[in-house]
């Protein structure tokens, strides 16, 4: 089991500063693939806005993982063992309904976009897009305005 939580009362938990004045949004990243799990957080951990706080090889840790750590941003493959990103994603979204929640596939993004969406996904992205794009896109989806709800 490969299951994370950074101590979250140092650099980059809540309070803290990424030296533009904000604390940097803290990242649960799911996904069964070890190489693509662990080159997302590397990814995102080099980023002065982003912080992983979690990392989970199932749906399952996942789910678990963002009620230990109240995440910003969740990023749940689609495709994982135990349960699966789309069967996780109303849990993730009961226990934190603030955070934004990214569904990463391996797949055409269009063959699951309107049933993650419909289930509460803030976007749907496919794992070929590249690190800048990537960072870019989770960017623009966290600084968007929370639904009215």
């Amino acid at each position: 089991m490969d299951r994370r939580i950074d101590d979250l009362g140092v650099a980059g938990g809540p309070g803290s500063s990424n030296g533009a004045g904000s604390a940097p949004l803290r990242v649960v990243v799911a996904d069964d693939a070890d190489g693509v799990r662990e080159l997302i957080c590397l990814l995102l951990d080099l980023e002065p806005d982003f912080t992983v706080v979690g990392r989970a090889a199932n749906g399952a840790e996942a789910v678990d993982l963002v009620a230990e750590t109240g995440p910003d941003l969740v990023l749940l493959d689609v495709a994982m063992p135990v349960l699966d990103g789309i069967a996780a994603l109303p849990r993730v979204r009961r226990l934190a309904p603030s955070a934004r929640v990214v569904i990463f596939t391996g797949f055409s993004a269009h063959t699951v976009r309107d049933e993650a969406l419909a289930l509460g996904a803030d976007d749907v992205l496919e794992k070929g897009v590249g690190s800048g794009p990537l960072v870019a896109r989770l960017r623009a989806v966290c600084q968007r305005q929370a639904p009215a709800g």
